[in-house]
């Protein structure tokens, strides 16, 4: 991934200090001179935390970092104790310039470009598509999560302060989630994680979204049909028919009463409708006590579960403690420390009763916790058919108040009224077949919910089948990608050769070094099969071991991400790769890491863009088509000027 570092600005109270870089840069000299806080500022643009030197406490303002991508220049600013970052750049459409996120997303910052940070931005302008892993590797239905520009750099910026403490968090003592996104960035680097295993993880990841919507839609459409006391399509089209009945009967009832006689004996509206009234109130009384009797019956149960929870919990309490000092053998009373009298070999040492330990059997035991379970699951499914039915009987009860309420409507209508007794029947027959047909269309209307919860469930199971099959696909593609060692055992080979280059003590060419998935934690073992001491980041003794180790593993990196084109910066920052090492003492080793990394600029890492950071200079030996911008830095030096160049401080 082209990532070529063109210039770093620094705004500073009384002046600007400008860094521009090639293809080699070479900062050296004596500590303090900012040698370091270069690559810490680059880090810094780039959306990393920074600890300001006394220098930079006392002077820096921003930083600009300049960049160039495979698809434009792109610009970064960011103040100083700023979470975001100014961001230009240029496209055939124009020019932009936007503020967005160092680091935490806030949503969307360009429309439909879906960057909301600098690190999507960043894969954006090189036209790459941030790489997705899943956030869990034991949970089947974790989400994927996006791999950044910043959990890529591990490998592309080695600082001072962990250069020999860490192992880009491969080793067992890193923080587990550090250790699972380095991982993940192994297997993005050499194909482990090719295109079509990402294509399948975000399919799932888009399933599972869809599974979450649509089970969140059945919960909300059952529960609704619960609450209006309906809850199938069955029991909808019960009601329907038993309105359709009524209506009928009510028409029945509206054509005997207009072919009766005007003189016959007509029951007054008011009166059948204070006898309506009574009945309805009679059944939300019962409905009422039915609904108390219920409650108390669930709270029984619950109290009933709870005590057989406790009881068993007693059991197990019991019956550990019994396995515990069942094979103690007390000559003193644990109580008063007096010496115990003598007791029947079958009886307890402590009180002289019979000893029942054996009702502590593994055994029996076991057969307790099945028919603790058990019970408990009766209990919940008998709590959960009480809250179904209390919340029916809600639902009835509100229907009954409402028909309630229309009936008290109608008498007081009636008795404001006034009419004659065939006329007030007539109009009540007429409003409760009209109260009729409006519930049967109601009711109609109802029939869709039924109908579009079946339909939604049998979504859900289209879409929980096409998550297993595409669960299942995913499993057989990445361990067939897995299945081809091809990369790892190209990577290994490259490290081995670059240890062996960089005369790290104790390794040679004969040596086996093995990189085993999934932890990716280098071994390496003598040339003796039957030697199975491994030399690993974690038990070399010497800390210019662990860094020169380091190093050689980040330039492997790089040259299996060159060979494979991976998506991985075109940038290697090393900062003091002779932190332990003397450049005397151990001449073999710094001539040999700076020629190997000399040598593999001018071959294989040509488009790499290489910064050396370290206490000497070591230049490209002659013959080699390598040249390396350097510069010497000294603290309050005007020949050797440090980074901040007028600053004359402690």
């Amino acid at each position: 991934m082209k990532f070529t570092m063109v210039s770093l600005v620094l705004s500073l109270r009384k002046a600007e200090e400008a860094i521009a870089f090639s293809g080699i840069n070479y900062f050296w000299g004596q500590m303090g001179a900012g040698k370091s806080s270069i690559a810490r500022l680059i880090d810094y643009c780039l959306g990393g935390d920074f600890q300001l030197s006394p220098a930079l406490q006392a002077e820096f303002l921003s930083a600009t970092l300049t960049l160039e991508l495979e698809q434009s220049v792109l610009t970064i600013e960011r103040q100083r104790d700023s979470r975001n970052v100014l961001a230009s750049w240029t496209r055939n459409d124009g020019p932009y310039s936007v503020v967005l996120p160092a680091r935490v997303a806030s949503g969307e910052v360009v429309p439909e470009t879906g960057i909301e940070t600098l690190s999507d931005l960043i894969f954006f302008l090189s036209g790459v598509n941030p790489p997705r892993v899943r956030k869990s590797k034991i949970k089947e239905d974790s989400k994927a999560v996006r791999l950044t520009v910043r959990d890529l750099l591990w490998f592309c910026y080695l600082d001072q302060d962990h250069i020999d403490s860490s192992f880009f968090h491969l080793e067992e003592s890193a923080e587990f989630y550090l250790r699972l996104k380095s991982r993940d960035v192994i297997r993005y680097v050499i194909g482990y994680h090719d295109e079509r295993v990402a294509d399948l993880e975000a399919e799932l990841d888009q399933l599972r979204a869809n599974r979450t919507a649509r089970v969140s839609s059945i919960d909300s459409l059952t529960k609704a049909l619960v609450e209006v006391g309906i809850g199938s399509e069955e029991e909808i089209g019960q009601r329907e028919a038993a309105l359709a009945a009524a209506i009928a009967t009510a028409d029945q009832n509206i054509r005997a009463s207009r072919n009766a006689p005007r003189d016959a004996e007509t029951l007054h509206a008011i009166d059948r409708l204070k006898a309506q009234s009574r009945n309805l109130g009679n059944a939300v009384a019962k409905i009422d006590a039915d609904a108390d009797e219920l409650r108390t019956t669930r709270e029984r149960h619950l109290r009933h579960r709870n005590e057989i929870e406790m009881l068993g919990l007693k059991f197990r309490r019991s019956a550990e403690a019994r396995e515990i000092l069942g094979d103690l053998k007390f000559l003193d009373c644990p109580r008063c420390a007096q010496q115990l009298p003598p007791h029947a070999p079958s009886c307890c040492e402590v009180c002289g009763q019979e000893d029942l330990l054996d009702l502590a059997d593994p055994a029996e035991v076991a057969a307790l916790e099945v028919d603790i379970a058990s019970r408990r699951a009766e209990l919940a499914g008998a709590m959960a058919a009480i809250d179904a039915n209390l919340a029916r009987m809600s639902a009835e009860k509100r229907r009954i108040v409402q028909s309630k309420d229309r009936m008290e409507a109608e008498l007081n209508r009636a008795l404001a009224e006034q009419d004659s007794a065939f006329l007030s029947m007539a109009l009540l027959k007429e409003r409760e077949r009209a109260s009729l047909e409006a519930e049967l269309h109601s009711i109609k209307w109802l029939l869709r919910l039924p109908q579009l919860l079946q339909q939604q469930r049998e979504a859900l199971a289209e879409i929980v089948a096409r998550e297993e099959a595409t669960r299942q696909a995913l499993k057989e593609v990445r361990a067939k990608a897995e299945a081809d060692r091809t990369s790892l055992n190209r990577l290994a080979s490259y490290f081995l050769d670059c240890l062996v280059r960089a005369d790290v003590p104790g390794i040679t060419c004969d040596d086996r070094l093995e990189l085993e998935p999934p932890s990716f934690y280098p071994e390496i073992y003598g040339a003796d099969p039957a030697d199975l001491t491994a030399s690993t980041f974690t038990s070399l003794s010497s800390g210019g071991k662990k860094t020169l180790f380091k190093c050689c593993f980040a330039i492997a990196i790089h040259r299996i991400a060159t060979e494979l084109n991976a998506p991985l910066p075109e940038l290697l920052i090393i900062d003091s790769p002779m932190k332990n090492i003397s450049e005397r003492e151990n001449r073999d080793q710094f001539e040999g890491f700076y020629k190997m990394v000399y040598e593999l600029k001018a071959s294989e890492l040509s488009s790499t863009q290489i910064m050396l950071i370290d206490k000497e200079f070591f230049a490209p030996p002659p013959g080699l088509s390598v040249s390396a911008t350097s510069r010497h830095m000294q603290p309050d030096s005007s020949e050797h000027q440090p980074l901040i160049r007028y600053y004359r401080g402690k």
